[in-house]
């Protein structure tokens, strides 16, 4: 196999099965699918549907110890039974064409192109490349710009990152870039990852290609693990890269809890405060 896919599940194992019956109804069973199993109900592997008895489907039964290592976990799977190229995918997104098989074709025509994305369609709204929040200083170092890319791609510049929820990447990459910064547990680590492509001087590109997308399905949009993870991440991410900013950041949480107050939203109070002061304390990892 060329490529294999990469799934975490959590939460409803219905929303992660209409992911893979999406993939084999575009893509066929010619890619292999990786999913680590997060629960937290029972195995997934109990809930399988009949249309992907024929797929070829591995299922890894693991304690959630977060979205990055979940990533990490079947990557390391995949490379190790011999693909050469690994597309992470969101198990609450699908897909409506073989974009696997046109991401591969762009992939094998421009291998100096460390990581692919595409865009996340949202009912009406598309998605490209996330940007650095304005409060970010610029960040230093990217690729060169590459030449002749396919109309519609996009490289994109030190303070653009790829969405976590479509990235096809490299075995050759995967050494040179290591695996996802698995001290996020959730939210941020695509871009933690980004950063990282871009001071090595690995090229990112955004390709036309889109999935759908409904985000937040497993963990809720406002939720406590949500609210938490966010703020402290964005946090951390920022005295990653600035460790003398601290003003900006001590500025920044203090608009998040006023946001929160005025908003009206009392129950994301609680978990704001708690990832300022974990972030404060430079606490990483699940809480």
């Amino acid at each position: 196999h060329r490529a294999a896919v990469v799934l975490v599940h959590f939460g409803d194992p219905s929303i992660t099965w209409r992911c893979v019956e999406s993939l084999l109804t575009h893509e066929g069973i010619r890619f292999p699918i990786i999913i680590v199993d997060h629960g937290p109900r029972r195995p997934l592997g109990e809930s399988k549907p009949p249309a992907c008895e024929k797929a070829t489907i591995t299922i890894i039964d693991s304690v959630n110890q977060g979205f990055a290592r979940g990533c990490n976990l079947a990557a390391e799977t995949a490379f190790d039974q011999g693909v050469g190229w690994v597309w992470f995918l969101n198990n609450d997104a699908t897909i409506e064409s073989d974009v696997l098989t046109r991401l591969m074709e762009l992939a094998e025509a421009y291998p100096q192109v460390g990581l692919w994305g595409t865009h996340q369609r949202m009912q009406s709204r598309i998605l490209g490349m996330d940007a650095l929040p304005r409060w970010f200083d610029p960040p230093t170092g990217a690729a060169g710009a590459l030449e002749k890319l396919p109309l519609g791609c996009h490289q994109l510049h030190a303070h653009e990152t790829l969405s976590g929820a479509s990235i096809l990447i490299s075995l050759q990459t995967w050494r040179q870039l290591g695996p996802w910064p698995d001290w996020c547990f959730l939210y941020y680590e695509d871009v933690a990852w980004c950063l990282k492509a871009h001071g090595l001087g690995i090229p990112l590109v955004l390709t036309p290609l889109e999935i759908n997308h409904a985000p937040n399905t497993s963990t809720g949009r406002r939720s406590a693990l949500t609210t938490y993870y966010g703020v402290r991440n964005r946090l951390l991410l920022h005295a990653d890269h600035w460790p003398r900013r601290k003003g900006l950041r001590l500025l920044q949480s203090l608009y998040l809890l006023q946001k929160r107050f005025f908003q009206g939203r009392w129950n994301m109070l609680g978990p704001t405060f708690r990832g300022i002061v974990d972030a404060s304390r430079g606490k990483r990892f699940m809480r």
